[in-house]
């Protein structure tokens, strides 16, 4: 079993942005110095590591470069200072991958646009965390740090924390505030992420948008190593 904190990245719902964030979250543990695994075993993580490559080459800058892998056997065994692995879990198979669930040090839930109050997770997403939280007690931990994040289209959505407010009482887990931008994080085709325009703004033409979704992810970066107090 691997010592390396394991963040999870997952959603009851396709299509909500999930590999976007896991990709702009490990670029901002990147910059901020942390060796970075990126466990990624069914999507397109390996294509954007490639365009990332080729963005570098062609404008002969060095972007740091996280170690792909497909499975926990993998990861190092003993605990690496300041190393950490983003699990980036396909939504139509989150079932299969419960051992990463329950290896997870902190598990981060991309609701796509829960201001829709009639919003909840669904009954097997739900089934899966209570699995998971089993698991973890087994192991004499407490707590799952469970986080779960709004990936919002729409920049004038309602307040949606006070409408999840039952259900993070209901479910166990924390409202980290929602990413509004999603436009500027829209860049992977390319290979670069927000985190990584901040760091090199020579060579990108940042605009308010770039800066503000650079925030939003240092704040959700701040979240990650708080524990649940529920």
């Amino acid at each position: 079993m691997s010592q390396t904190p394991i963040i999870v990245i997952s959603s009851p719902k396709a299509g909500s942005g999930k590999t976007t964030l896991a990709l702009n979250l490990s670029a901002a543990l990147w910059t901020d110095g942390y060796k970075v695994f990126l466990l990624a075993p069914d999507n397109d993580v390996a294509q954007f590591l490639q365009k990332r490559r080729e963005f570098c080459n062609k404008h002969n800058i060095e972007l740091p470069m996280p170690q792909l892998v497909s499975q926990l056997s993998e990861l190092p065994q003993e605990s690496v200072e300041r190393t950490v692995v983003i699990a980036d879990i396909p939504t139509e198979k989150n079932n299969i991958y419960t051992k990463i669930f329950s290896q997870a040090h902190t598990l981060i839930t991309v609701a796509d646009n829960p201001a829709d109050v009639s919003w909840n997770l669904n009954d097997d997403y739900i089934n899966l965390i209570w699995d998971v939280k089993k698991n973890i007690a087994a192991r004499g931990i407490k707590y799952l740090n469970w986080i779960v994040v709004a990936d919002l289209k729409n920049e004038n959505a309602a307040d949606w924390s006070k409408d999840m407010g039952d259900s993070a009482k209901k479910y166990g887990f924390r409202i980290a505030p929602p990413l509004k931008y999603r436009q500027a994080y829209q860049r992977l085709q390319d290979g670069y992420c927000a985190a990584d325009m901040v760091a090199n703004s020579k060579v990108f033409a940042m605009t308010f948008a770039d800066v503000y979704a650079r925030r939003e992810i240092l704040k959700l970066t701040d979240d990650l190593w708080q524990q649940n107090k529920m």
